[in-house]
């Protein structure tokens, strides 16, 4: 049987060129470096490589066996993720969101109606990471702002969200009763980073637009209350915190369809019986 860490060796090798900068990257002597190639070709029963004075290289028998270790070696990594992810999905619910909103409400529901198990939760920008997380097991949910098209996954709507803009009075957009975003190309605008595709969606439509860029909640909400800037608010947020400093200046409505999304709430098929209890609860439940 090859051990893995002689195919390790003979990756390095290929990489690096020589016997001595191979052996100085694995950290280990020149001699036994050597010696690993010729276990390699005694277990493999063929020569791996061209031997001459002060020279080795990989002949065309070397060159299969690197392309075939490397395969081997990759699945050795996917086959240690994916059991340390089975089993971590045994104690761990993983949620993966395209934005704030959806985390706010559903790590409590998770937490909520599986007491037993840890909820974590992360955001991304682009609903294609998430998807991708969900079909690698590194996700067990994903809230998405579009609807996917993949027969492969179990899809349910379950809230909207509205995004408005919220303006110092005396500030020259308010006066304006609502607004595109090509209104507001060119500001200079508050912008917290931590709201998934939302960022996206701003850098996106707004490419002239002059950010100040905060990364720190807290900090952005106190800015945001009592600066000059223009910022982002949302519907939910209005609805969820009516004394929030924000909703003391002039609120615009967002004209744009992409400013008015629906979330989706995604699994796997296989887990879509672990998360009926899930599933049934937000069939009656509203952003």
């Amino acid at each position: 049987m090859i051990e893995l860490y002689l195919l390790e060796q003979l990756l390095a090798f290929s990489e690096y060129g020589t016997l001595s900068a191979a052996s100085k990257h694995l950290h280990i002597s020149q001699p036994a470096l050597t010696h690993s190639m010729q276990k390699l070709e005694e277990l493999m029963e063929v020569k791996l490589f061209e031997r001459q004075k002060n020279r080795i290289t990989l002949n065309e028998t070397g060159k299969l066996a690197v392309e075939y270790g490397k395969k081997v070696l990759d699945q050795e990594k996917e086959m240690i993720e994916q059991i340390r992810l089975f089993d971590k999905s045994s104690r761990t619910i993983t949620l993966g969101a395209c934005a704030p909103v959806p985390v706010w409400d559903m790590v409590p529901l998770l937490s909520q109606i599986y007491s037993g198990l840890t909820i974590s939760s992360e955001i991304r920008n682009r609903d294609e990471e998430l998807l991708e997380g969900l079909e690698k097991n590194k996700y067990q949910l994903v809230i998405l702002h579009e609807k996917p098209s993949n027969g492969e996954i179990y899809v349910q709507a379950y809230g909207k969200e509205r995004l408005f803009l919220s303006v110092p009075e005396g500030h020259p957009l308010a006066e304006r009763s609502e607004i595109y975003l090509s209104d507001i190309d060119g500001q200079n605008l508050l912008l917290y980073t931590e709201i998934g595709f939302w960022y996206e969606l701003c850098r996106q439509k707004l490419p002239n637009a002059h950010f100040l860029m905060m990364s720190e909640h807290d900090a952005f909400g106190e800015v945001a209350g009592s600066g000059a800037f223009p910022s982002f608010v949302s519907d939910v947020l209005m609805r969820r915190d009516p004394n929030n400093s924000l909703m003391e200046k002039k609120i615009i409505p967002i004209l744009d369809n992409e400013v008015n999304v629906t979330y989706y709430c995604v699994c796997r098929y296989s887990d879509r019986k672990k998360f009926e209890p899930l599933y049934r609860r937000l069939g009656s439940y509203k952003i």
